[in-house]
């Protein structure tokens, strides 16, 4: 399970209405940026396909979903150029319901600090 192997799904619940699925980062920003990147989006766009085409209906049968949420657990501090990637599908993902949390994992003062981009 990692962005590098985009047509997995790390990991997913359901929370109610909501489809909760888990991306994990385990790259260096400082290396490779361009190419983080690319992992992520293949990724992201690997997720939304998946709702797309109700991918879910194999693990949790007729339910349906009204939100879907992508948490991104990162093992190192993210970019910016995360936050502009995120900024640039905005209207993507607001026409599909779906809302990207992101954190540091694994850094004890960071742990519990969630980000969250969402409908303004």
């Amino acid at each position: 399970m990692s962005i590098s192997e985009p047509d997995v799904i790390d990991a997913m619940a359901a929370r109610g209405s909501e489809l909760v699925m888990l991306v994990c980062d385990h790259f260096i920003w400082a290396v490779e940026q361009v190419q983080h990147l690319k992992y992520l989006q293949r990724k992201f766009n690997s997720y939304i396909r998946f709702i797309d085409n109700k991918g879910w209906k194999e693990k949790f049968g007729d339910m349906e979903f009204e939100t879907y949420r992508i948490d991104v657990v990162f093992k190192y501090q993210w970019d910016k150029s995360f936050e502009k990637m995120i900024e640039s599908v905005r209207d993507r993902l607001d026409e599909k319901n779906i809302t990207i949390t992101y954190r540091v994992g694994g850094n004890e003062d960071e742990k519990n600090t969630f980000y969250s981009w969402t409908k303004p």
